[in-house]
Formats: structure tokens, sequence, C-alpha cells
């Protein structure tokens, strides 16, 4: 049974290089347009970097924070690098109300950059539709590896729904039902599970996600021989993938 690997977001760690460079890019630019001689000088450069205000550090460093929040693949990284951009825009937005933008290089390279973050914000957007961000995945920790096993189980909630696994991990399983949940299924937090493969085994999990009649789950209070278990059968279906592949 082949392991299961998500996507790569190639358009999003190209955004995330972008974004960790703007700073230091558009300080650069601002400064080769100013006018001011030899402005490279190291004296003079670091009287212009004194000259910054402390808005416009604060909304350069964003772009940095953004940056380094794009490089990681978790969903509540790029939430937060979407809050950020929307920060930086609104930042922008409200300087070019006051006027402070208007008819300067600075400005239009600033507006630009309020431009690009849009557009990410956008691409960021489109990118939470498809399954780049593993919800199972831990900040420091890497997500369990995900096998795509088709196996029959039970869903016991309000009522008992047949389902096939998607994919299973020692983490959690991703289900497709034959039919709905219907609107209950929003204030569960908590389901059984049955495999009947695995002699029955009931195991308690969190509802991660649910919409089309997949349900995604993690594991609760999984341990012992249950875990043991489960770890066997993963592994024996491994290794039968491996002696029979296609």
């Amino acid at each position: 049974m082949q392991q299961s690997e998500l996507k790569r977001p190639f358009g999003v760690y190209v955004l995330a290089i972008l974004f960790l460079l703007a700073p230091i890019g558009n300080l650069l630019i601002s400064f080769a347009n100013s006018g001011i001689p030899n402005w490279q000088e190291p004296s003079i450069l670091y009287a212009l970097l004194q000259g910054i205000s402390i808005l416009d550090w604060l909304w350069l460093s964003l772009l940095v924070v953004t940056g380094i929040l794009l490089l990681r693949p978790h969903k509540t990284s790029w939430t937060i690098a979407i809050a950020t951009l929307m920060l930086v825009l609104a930042i922008n937005l409200y300087r070019a109300f006051l006027g402070d933008l208007a008819h300067t290089s600075y400005g239009h390279w600033q507006m630009g950059i309020s431009s690009v973050a849009t557009v990410a914000v956008l691409i960021l957007s489109f990118y939470f539709r498809f399954p780049y961000l593993d919800r199972r995945t831990r900040w420091f920790i890497p997500a369990a590896q995900r096998y795509d096993i088709r196996t029959p189980v039970e869903v016991v909630a309000q009522d008992i729904f047949n389902g096939v696994t998607e994919s299973v991990s020692i983490s959690g399983a991703r289900i497709r039902l034959q039919r709905d949940m219907g609107p209950l299924v929003h204030e569960l937090r908590f389901v059984d599970v049955i495999f009947p493969e695995l002699r029955n085994m009931k195991i308690k999990t969190l509802v991660v996600e649910y919409g089309d009649n997949v349900l995604r789950l993690k594991f609760k209070e999984l341990r012992g021989q249950d875990l043991n278990h489960l770890k066997e059968w993963l592994k024996s279906h491994d290794e039968t993938a491996l002696e029979n592949p296609g």
C-alpha cells in the first residue's frame, strides 16, 4: 500500500522567498532613488537607516514574518500570514490616503508591494482549497506517515455510518462515508470508529473536518495493545504492497 504524500505548494514557497527579500530590495531601491550621492557608503547608509520611520519598520518587518510563516506548510501559519499581509495592505492604504506615498519613487514601490501582497492573499486563499496543508501536522514534529489503505469501517455517532478509509496513519484517518451525516455532524467533537479488519477495534477519535461525506479524524486515547495492533496492521499492508507492486 503506497504511502500518501501531500503535494508541495511550490508557488507559495516562491512567494515566501519574495517576501523575505522584499524589505531589503525595497530599502535599497528607495536609497538608490533618493538622489543622495554615494548612498551606499556605510556612514551615509547608516544615517538613511536611522531616518526610516517606526511605521515603515513595522510593515517591512511584517513582510519578513509573512515569508517565514509561508515556509511552514501549516494551516495556522498560513492563516497568520494572510492576516499579516492584510495588515501590510491596510498600513499602505492608510498612508496613501494621507498622501504620504504620493509622487515619490519609494511610495510607488511601497504600493507595488501592497499590490503583490493582495495577490498573495488571493493565491493563499486558493491553495487553502486543496490538500497542501496537512491538518495533522504539528509545528515541530513531522506528521505520521499516511497510507492509502481501503478498508471498511463503522463510524458511531448519533447513528452508525458505514464507510471506507481513504488513508490511515497511527494518528488518524480519512474516511469516505456511504451517506451524509446530516447537520448534527457540526455539533460533534468525538466519534468512535470500528475497524472490522482489526478485530473490531474501536477507537475514539476527534472530528477534524467533515465535508462531501468525507470525514477527517484524529485518534484519541490510542495506546498500548491497540496502538501496537494498528502499527502491525499498517506495516503488513505496506509489506504486501512491496511484494505485489502495481
